[in-house]
């Protein structure tokens, strides 16, 4: 027993060293700091909404497309290695439409759902990050400066109401900006804001997209349909005296 329980701290004291040596070695690694929105972006947060005094129930689908390849989730056999990531997006946008106050997501044999909300996501790398980043492979010498890292973003949603009524949306942020306090393009950039994470690897770039950008582009089409007549439906929530 004493000798498990003085594995188990060795264990936490590598750990804890490799934590903090990334933490400390950041500084130095060729990987961006921080992220922002073109120029011109209106910003959008969840307490701009009226919130409903009866939400929609609706059923909530998503479709995602990484570099022209769809993500599916079933069946199970033709998974991809990132199918969580797809899992991931519908968790996020059914987070982000609750916290419009204007939406319920319900599951699809909900006697009380009122219509189905279809969101396309298509997702790829700018053709300048990755024409920058085999510049770099192939010659670093002659490459030393830090990537800003740009991905293309377009997305569409349709709701589809069972008494008939139909909205779409094609939310305006379609691009996004991952790079250093440093650069040139972050300076003309709005709203950058650094990471929280100790250091940048892929699970950091999705939960940083998932965070600012997804639900900016989520708000934006919430908004849009809103703008088309979606609120004229919504009773709009008392106010808590």
């Amino acid at each position: 027993m004493k000798t498990q329980k003085n594995i188990l701290k060795l264990a936490a004291v590598a750990a804890l060293a490799l934590t903090l040596g990334a933490c400390s070695s950041y500084n130095h690694k060729d990987y961006p700091r921080e992220s922002w929105f073109k120029t011109g972006s209106q910003l959008i947060e969840a307490e701009q909404f009226q919130k409903a005094e009866n939400p929609l129930k609706v059923v909530l689908v998503v479709n995602y497309t990484w570099e022209g390849r769809p993500i599916v989730q079933e069946p199970f056999e033709d998974r991809p290695a990132d199918w969580r990531e797809q899992y991931g997006l519908w968790e996020a946008t059914k987070r982000y439409l609750q916290q419009t106050g204007q939406f319920v997501i319900v599951d699809e044999d909900n006697e009380e759902k009122q219509g189905v909300l279809t969101v396309d996501l298509s997702r790829w790398m700018d053709e300048e990050t990755k024409k920058a980043i085999a510049a770099k492979e192939a010659d670093p010498q002659s490459h030393p400066e830090k990537i800003v890292y740009e991905y293309d973003m377009t997305m569409k949603m349709n709701l589809n109401l069972l008494q008939g009524k139909a909205f779409t949306a094609a939310p305006v942020t379609d691009h996004m900006w991952i790079g250093h306090e440093d650069s040139e393009k972050r300076k003309v950039g709005l709203e950058p804001k650094r990471f929280t994470f100790s250091y940048f690897n892929n699970m950091d770039f999705h939960t940083e997209f998932v965070r600012r950008f997804y639900k900016q582009m989520v708000f934006e089409g919430v908004k849009e349909m809103d703008d088309k007549g979606l609120s004229a439906l919504l009773v709009p929530k008392k106010e808590q005296k």
